[in-house]
Formats: structure tokens, sequence, C-alpha cells
């Protein structure tokens, strides 16, 4: 039996098995790179409004479109990571979602204040809590994909505690938001 195949093909067999990308990993890299590129030519687009609005928001401008940068930066660098199966790229995507989430639960928190500063439309505050709503569920999706048992192991973040990782990033990004919304008041 042991004829059949030497050391190197096994290894090789097992290292290639192993490293097949889920496709659930494709589609989560792809709407990523989308997501971030499409937030990166969002700002560039209305530059101009978006300074307008942190100036509504009492925000600095150039940390306003910084984050604003650094959020589209973070979402493209997480998708090509991911689709290169690198480990860092589950960090980044785990973090990524785990702070969309934070940011849309901080969305419902605020909704009656949001309409009146920002003027225009004016939509139903239960169509805002139903948009923020289903962006939590599609965050949190993706979150806990990440956490699925084949993810980690594309990965090769198995030796991670995955639920106490995604657990801390949702602490984190908490903080993060509270820390916003005390600089705001």
């Amino acid at each position: 039996m042991s004829d059949l195949y030497t050391k190197k093909e096994v290894k090789e067999y097992v290292t290639d098995v192993a490293h097949e990308r889920p496709l659930g990993v494709s589609i989560a890299a792809i709407l990523l790179i989308f997501n971030g590129a499409l937030l990166l030519v969002t700002q560039l687009l209305t530059l101009n409004a978006l300074n307008e609005a942190s100036t509504l928001v009492g925000i600095c401008r150039g940390m306003f479109q910084g984050f604003i940068a650094l959020l589209g930066l973070a979402g493209t660098t997480a998708g090509v990571g991911m689709l290169l199966g690198k480990k860092w790229a589950w960090w980044l995507a785990v973090f990524y979602f785990t702070y969309e989430t934070m940011r849309y639960a901080c969305a419902i928190l605020f909704i009656p204040d949001v309409p009146p500063v920002l003027g225009g439309v004016q939509l139903s505050s239960a169509l805002y809590y139903i948009k923020y709503g289903m962006r939590i569920i599609w965050n949190l999706s993706f979150t806990l994909f990440m956490c699925h048992s084949k993810v980690p192991g594309f990965f090769k973040t198995n030796e991670v505690n995955k639920w106490r990782a995604c657990i801390a990033l949702l602490l984190i990004n908490g903080v993060l938001a509270a820390i916003g919304w005390r600089l705001l008041n």
C-alpha cells in the first residue's frame, strides 16, 4: 500500500484539497471588492457634499474623508486578500463585517435624529429601521459565514477561537462607535 503514493504526492494532494476556495469566500470577496471600490468612487464623486455633511455633523473634513477612504480601502483590501487566501484577510474581513454591523446598529439608535439633520429626502422612520435592520442582518450573516467550519480552514485560522474573536471585534467596534458618538455630543 505504501508503494502506491509517494510522501510528496500525498502532501500535494492534501495541500491542494485543503486550499480550495469555498464558493462563499469568492462571493464575499467579490462583494467586498465591489463595495470598497464603490465607496471610494462615490467618495470622489461626492467630495463637496461629504465636506458639507461633515460640517453639519460637526466633524473635521479631513478626518471624515480619511475615515471613509480607510473604510473603502479596508473592504477592497480584504476582498483581494480573501481571493488570495491570506490569513490576515480573514481578520480584516471579520473586522469589516463586525464594524458594519455596529455602524448600522448605531444608525438604528439615532434614526430619529438623522432625517432632520441631513435634510433632503425624508423617509418615514419605519423605512429607516427596515433599511438598517436588513443591513445588520446582512453583515451578521457574513460574520457568521466567516466563522463557518470550511472558511477558517481555507484561511488557516483553525487555531483561533472564532466566536471569541467575533465577540471581541464586536466589542472593539462598539467601543469605537461609543467614542465617535461621544465626540459628536
